[in-house]
């Protein structure tokens, strides 16, 4: 998570003789003065240079001493804290789905894996079992992301509604589907599932930002209670998801997982989801 930065003394300056007979700010200036008049009085009372040279040097030590003890009061109180945690428990999800995959090392070949899904679809729910969905990879698909997201939130006992956003990208539309069969399957009817009129173009980015303000806006949820997945779909709609959430209040995650060298998630490595809180930095 993100918490404010501020520091009213730039690195660089702070001990510069410049910024020291500079004062940039009015407590600066008023102890600046101080030391001012304090020297006028020295120097009208001791005829003596080197006593008066000595107070002036302790003067302007105790001047900075000052300066940097503010300094360093302020970046207590707002310096930058940038460090991984789960975010809070939500009540709504926003997922982000891109066309179902089995994963790299999936041996299924694609008409038994067409075969399969059609017949999780069309199957109700008290039909199904664990295998069916494991005779499609599911547990080892792109899918996995948004499972263990909706898994982390569902276990803090608050999450209730889940978005489902997909794109007119072939296959995406399949993900929703597989999905929505699965929590159903997984949670019955405590989770409320939402894929319906929540496709987009993919490459429209203004058409997804006003869905997720759509999303949070027509919600029975306050918006600090909603929590945006951006893990899934393509780069540019994990940024025009993320942009419906500058707003304050509102709540980003993205779900971490252990890598290979060349960057792809490894099938064994653990999946958790990491706040984002970007607020600190628009609002400061």
């Amino acid at each position: 998570m993100l918490a404010r930065a501020m520091s009213n003394l730039a690195p660089q300056n702070r001990y510069s003789l410049e910024f020291l007979i500079s004062p940039q700010t009015s407590l600066a200036f008023l102890g600046f003065a101080l030391i001012n008049v304090a020297t006028n009085l020295l120097s009208n009372l001791l005829t003596n240079w080197s006593i008066l040279g000595l107070a002036g040097i302790i003067s302007t030590f105790l001047y900075w001493f000052f300066l940097e003890y503010r300094r360093k009061r302020l970046l207590e109180r707002f310096a930058v804290s940038v460090s991984p945690q789960a975010p809070q428990p939500a009540g709504g999800l926003v997922l982000l789905l891109s066309p179902y995959s089995p994963g790299r090392n999936s041996k299924i070949d694609i008409t038994t894996l067409q075969n399969q899904i059609a017949y999780i679809q069309r199957t109700p729910i008290e039909k199904l079992v664990e295998a069916d969905f494991e005779a499609i990879d599911l547990l080892k698909s792109n899918l996995v992301p948004q499972i263990k997201a909706v898994e982390h939130h569902w276990n803090t006992g608050e999450l209730r509604d889940v978005w489902l956003i997909t794109t007119k990208v072939p296959g995406s539309g399949l993900s929703a589907g597989i999905l929505e069969q699965y929590l159903r399957f997984r949670y019955a009817a405590r989770l409320q599932t939402h894929s319906q009129s929540y496709c987009v173009d993919d490459w429209n980015y203004k058409q997804l930002c006003e869905l997720g303000e759509k999303i949070f806006r027509e919600c029975h949820y306050k918006q600090e209670s909603v929590v945006v997945d951006i893990t899934g779909g393509t780069k540019m709609m994990s940024v025009a998801l993320a942009m419906a959430c500058l707003r304050p209040g509102r709540r980003m995650q993205y779900m971490e997982s252990h890598r290979d060298w060349q960057g792809n998630p490894l099938e064994k490595g653990k999946i958790e989801p990491v706040g984002i809180d970007v607020s600190a930095i628009v609002y400061k």
